[in-house]
């Protein structure tokens, strides 16, 4: 379904073709999820290009195309593209411009300009990013999977919190146990930070020990058929401070703000301003993250990107983040996350972990 929707909005000429470099785009239209590879649709024919590394691999999971071994020592893929341009009699060529370094195109282009009959060449755009801005219903149960995966990672992973245990012992006990529980990788690098470091967004876990009264942040997620989940969750260990306590609601309510606004049609915009108007008109507004959010698929950050400038109306079946926060130098950081998916049904959460403020204490259970 995907393909076939690519092919009817961008080869809606006779004689087009299009040329497909980014290894995610090409999974997402292939199912092929190996690397080396470039797809070239034409109005004949769908092509998978790759070498003897993958070529059995992409046989295999690629059965809508069809795919051609390259021999790398006696043909450039430049080459194969114009044999192939030049086979489907293609008068029309279309790339993702993006995808590929001017060095490589130029290459490319040397070998293209000599087809007579190619008479537009023409660098394209986010074509197949806005096919993955909606989500299929498969694609939703492998992102739930991941981030039940995480939810649970997570519960176990704070039975290790303890005093002095470093920041980097327990993103390594976390990952650890998301790869137990059949996570493929880290759908990013993980970031656990404990005190005054939670106020560094996308810190990097480090030697700092944990104390009593620190804040713990953590922002992780897993990944299931390539699928991403990202969540994060903020705790205090020991007892909160007043200050903490306070933060930590201004956070939440910012969070259940927007939730609340997540309806079919609603712009990015309007999400975030209802987040913004509780953390802006707080005496920490000069602390408060500039964005509310992004999609989230095969790629960790994809559209839409929740802002003030976002023009982009929620639809059914866009997954993406609504992650408010406040990040206070020298104090600590309060940050809550979670992935969202508006379904027939209604706004769906993906990840389950709890949001209300847990005083964390050492070698108990919080599932």
């Amino acid at each position: 379904m995907n393909l076939a929707t690519l092919r009817n909005k961008v080869l809606n000429k006779p004689n087009g073709a299009m040329l497909i470099f980014s290894d995610i785009n090409i999974s997402y239209l292939s199912t092929f999820t190996g690397h080396a590879a470039t797809v070239l649709l034409t109005s004949k024919a769908n092509y998978l290009l790759t070498d003897y590394r993958y070529f059995e691999q992409a046989k295999e999971q690629a059965t809508d195309f069809t795919v051609i071994c390259r021999d790398r020592a006696n043909q450039s893929l430049a080459s194969l593209i114009v044999d192939l341009l030049f086979q489907d009699d293609c008068q029309y060529l279309s790339y993702e411009g993006e995808h590929i370094s001017v060095m490589q195109w130029q290459q490319i282009q040397q070998q293209v300009s000599h087809l007579t009959k190619l008479s537009k060449i023409e660098a394209v755009g986010g074509a197949v990013e806005a096919l993955r801005l909606i989500k299929s219903d498969a694609e939703i149960t492998v992102m739930e999977q991941a981030a039940k995966i995480a939810d649970t990672a997570l519960a176990i992973m704070l039975k290790s919190v303890k005093a002095g245990v470093t920041e980097r012992e327990l993103a390594v006990e976390l990952d650890y146990q998301m790869a137990l529980l059949g996570s493929e990788e880290v759908s990013f690098a993980t970031i656990l930070l404990f005190g005054e470091r939670s106020a560094l967004p996308h810190g990097i876990p480090g030697d700092r020990t944990l104390k009593f009264g620190d804040i713990i942040l953590i922002d992780f997620g897993a990944v299931v058929n390539g699928y991403r989940s990202d969540m994060t969750r903020t705790f205090v260990f020991g007892q909160a401070s007043a200050e903490q306590k306070h933060v930590y609601q201004l956070v939440h309510s910012a969070q259940q703000a927007a939730i609340d606004e997540v309806v079919e049609g609603v712009l990015g915009s309007h999400l975030y301003q209802q987040s913004a108007n509780i953390l802006l008109n707080s005496e920490y507004k000069q602390y408060a993250g500039e964005g509310l959010g992004h999609g989230v698929g095969l790629v960790l950050h994809e559209q839409p990107f929740i802002g003030p400038d976002c023009g982009t109306a929620i639809e059914k079946g866009c997954v993406f983040t609504i992650e408010p926060g406040i990040y206070i130098p020298g104090w600590g950081g309060v940050r809550i996350e979670d992935d969202v998916v508006l379904t027939d049904e209604g706004l769906k959460i993906l990840t389950k972990s709890p949001k209300g403020l847990i005083e964390l204490q050492a070698s108990k259970s919080y599932t």
